[in-house]
C-alpha cells in the first residue's frame, strides 16, 4: 500500500477510538456528541480516500465529498459548546446543520445519477464549498481564540491552545486535498492533517480531562483496540474483495454492523451503570434531607409520649398535663406540614400568599449565621422598606437557601458571601454573590440543567430547582460567573400589592 493509504487507515483507526470515548460521555457533556459525530465523519473520509486509492470506485469520491461537507456542523457545534455559546448561537448551529446536510444528501444522490455526480466532482461545486467552509472556520478560529484571551485558569488556556493547534493543523493540511481537487500540483496530505491533529484533541480529552474523571487509560485501551480491530477487518476485505464490488460493499456494511453493535453494548452497559450511581447518590441526598427535617418533631413526639406513658404506668392523673397533649398536636401538625413541603417540591406548585422579599432573606441568613463556615463573611444589604411578592414562602426560602449553600461550597477557604434585594418598576430583586472558585463557560451554560452537576457528591438538583421554583411565580433567574471572581446568581419575582403578612 502507499504511504497516503497507511496515514488514510491510521487515522480512522485513531478517530474511531476517539469518537467511542466521546459516545461514553454521551448525555453527560455537551462536548461528546458534536465531537462523537465529527470524528465518525472524518474517519468516514479517511476510509473513503482509503477506498479510493484501493478499488478506484467513482462512488468513494463522493463519501468523500459528503463528509468533507458534514464536517463542519460538528466541528462549530463542538465549538460553540466548548466555549460555553450553544445556546445563544444554537439558531447558527442548526442553520449550519440544515446547509451542509442538504449539500450532503445531494452528493449521496450522485451514488445512483451520473449527471448529479458530475455536478458534485465538478471544480465549481468545490469552490462553492470552499466559500461555505471559510465562513465556518474563521468563526472556529475567532471563538478559540476569544476564549483563550478571556480564560484565566491555565489548564483551560493549554487545553484551547491544544485545539488551536489542531484545528490549524487540520484545516491547513486538508487544505492540500482541495488544492489538488482544483487543479493544483500539490501533494494530497489530509490524512496526514486529521493524523496530526488527533493527538491534540486526545490530550484535551484524557489528560487535560475535558469530559471529566470517567475516561481512564483503560476505556482509551479499549476504544483503540476496537477501532483497530475495525481497520484491519476493512482492510482484510479490502484484500479479499478488491475486485468484487459486491462482496465488498456487504463486507464492509457488515463490519461497520458489528463494529457499532459492540459499541453500542459497551457504551449502553457503561451508561447504565453511572446512571444508576447518579440516581442513587440523588436518592440518599434527598433521603438524608428528608431524615433531618422529620428527626426532631419524631423525637419530640417520642419524648412526650413516653413521659405520658410513664405517668400513666404510675396512676398519675393527666388533668395537669394538657400541654403534653399541645406539644403531640403541634409535632403531628408539623409532620404534616414538612410531607406536604416535600410533595410541593416535587412538583414545586406554589400555594400563592403575601411574602416580603427583605423578610425571607433575613430569614434565611439568620440560620447561616448559626450554621454559616468559618472564614466567611455573610452581608445583607437590603432596600429599604418591605419587598412585597406573591409567593409561596417555604418553596422560596428552599431556592434562596439552595443559593446560599452553593455559595459557601464555592469558598472553601473563605470569602464574603453577599444577599442583596431591591425594587424595580414591576418586580423585586434578591441577588446572593459570592466570591469563590466561580464557573468556567461551559459549566455557565449548564448551571440550571436538571441532574447537573461538578461536585462529587452533587446530585445536580439545586440550581435546576431554583429556576422550576422562581419560573413557577412567574419571575426570571439569571446566573453570571467568572473563574476565580465569584458567582451571582439574581432572582427577579413579580411585584405584588401592598403589606407581606409574614
Amino acid at each position: 500500500m502507499t504511504t497516503q493509504a497507511w496515514l488514510s487507515l491510521g487515522a480512522c483507526a485513531g478517530l474511531l477510538a476517539l469518537a467511542v470515548l466521546a459516545l461514553v460521555r454521551v448525555g453527560r457533556s455537551p462536548l461528546a456528541l458534536p465531537l462523537a459525530v465529527l470524528c465518525i465523519t472524518l474517519s468516514t473520509w479517511n476510509f473513503a480516500d482509503f477506498a479510493l486509492v484501493r478499488s478506484g470506485g467513482a462512488g468513494w469520491r463522493l463519501i468523500a465529498t459528503m463528509s468533507t461537507m458534514m464536517s463542519a456542523p460538528p466541528l462549530l457545534h463542538f465549538l460553540l459548546s466548548f466555549v460555553g455559546e450553544r445556546r445563544r448561537l444554537s439558531g447558527v448551529m442548526y442553520a449550519t446543520y440544515g446547509l451542509f446536510g442538504a449539500l450532503s444528501l445531494v452528493a449521496l444522490g450522485g451514488l445512483g445519477a451520473e449527471r448529479v455526480a458530475a455536478s458534485v466532482t465538478s471544480r465549481g461545486f468545490t469552490w462553492v464549498l470552499v466559500g461555505l467552509f471559510l465562513p465556518v472556520l474563521g468563526t472556529a478560529f475567532w471563538l478559540l481564540g476569544r476564549h483563550l484571551r478571556r480564560e484565566p485558569r491555565a489548564i483551560e488556556r493549554m487545553r484551547t491552545r491544544l485545539l488551536l493547534t489542531g484545528l490549524a493543523l487540520l484545516v491547513v493540511l486538508f487544505g492540500t486535498d482541495v488544492a489538488a481537487e482544483l487543479g493544483g500540483n500539490v501533494p494530497r496530505l489530509g490524512g496526514l492533517g486529521t493524523l496530526l491533529g488527533l493527538p491534540a484533541i486526545a490530550v484535551v480529552a484524557l489528560r487535560l480531562r475535558l469530559f471529566g474523571q470517567e475516561l481512564t487509560n483503560v476505556h482509551a485501551a479499549y476504544a483503540l483496540l476496537l477501532s483497530l480491530i475495525g481497520v484491519l477487518s476493512y482492510l482484510g476485505v479490502f484484500r479479499a474483495f478488491a475486485e468484487r464490488r459486491g462482496a465488498l460493499v456487504v463486507g464492509t456494511v457488515a463490519i461497520t454492523l458489528a463494529l457499532l453493535g459492540i459499541t453500542r453494548r459497551g457504551v449502553s452497559a457503561f451508561v447504565a451503570q453511572r446512571e444508576r450511581l447518579t440516581q442513587m447518590a440523588t436518592l440518599g441526598r434527598f433521603s438524608a434531607q428528608m431524615a433531618h427535617d422529620l428527626k426532631n418533631p419524631i423525637a419530640a413526639l417520642k419524648g412526650a409520649t413516653q413521659y405520658l406513658q410513664e405517668e400513666h404506668a404510675r396512676g398519675q392523673p393527666w388533668d395537669d398535663k394538657g400541654e403534653f397533649l399541645d406539644l403531640l398536636l403541634e409535632q403531628v401538625e408539623r409532620l404534616d406540614r414538612v410531607v406536604d413541603t416535600y410533595q410541593r417540591l416535587g412538583r414545586v406548585e406554589p400555594l400563592m400568599q403575601p411574602v416580603d422579599l427583605n423578610q425571607l432573606a433575613t430569614s434565611v441568613l439568620s440560620l447561616q449565621g448559626l450554621t454559616g463556615r468559618p472564614g466567611v463573611e455573610l452581608r445583607q444589604e437590603l432596600a429599604p422598606g418591605a419587598l412585597p411578592c406573591a409567593g409561596d414562602w417555604d418553596l422560596l426560602v428552599n431556592a434562596v437557601e439552595n443559593l446560599v449553600r452553593n455559595a459557601l461550597e464555592a469558598m472553601p477557604n473563605g470569602g464574603t458571601l453577599t444577599v442583596r434585594t431591591r425594587r424595580e418598576v414591576r418586580s423585586v430583586v434578591l441577588g446572593v454573590e459570592d466570591t469563590g472558585e466561580g464557573m468556567n463557560a461551559r459549566t455557565r451554560e449548564r448551571a440550571f440543567d436538571d441532574f447537573y452537576t461538578t461536585k462529587a457528591t452533587g446530585s445536580g438538583l439545586g440550581l435546576a430547582f431554583v429556576r422550576r421554583v422562581v419560573e413557577s411565580h412567574g419571575g426570571r433567574v439569571k446566573l453570571t460567573s467568572h473563574e476565580g471572581r465569584g458567582t451571582t446568581v439574581t432572582l427577579r419575582l413579580p411585584v405584588s400589592g401592598p403589606g407581606p403578612e409574614r
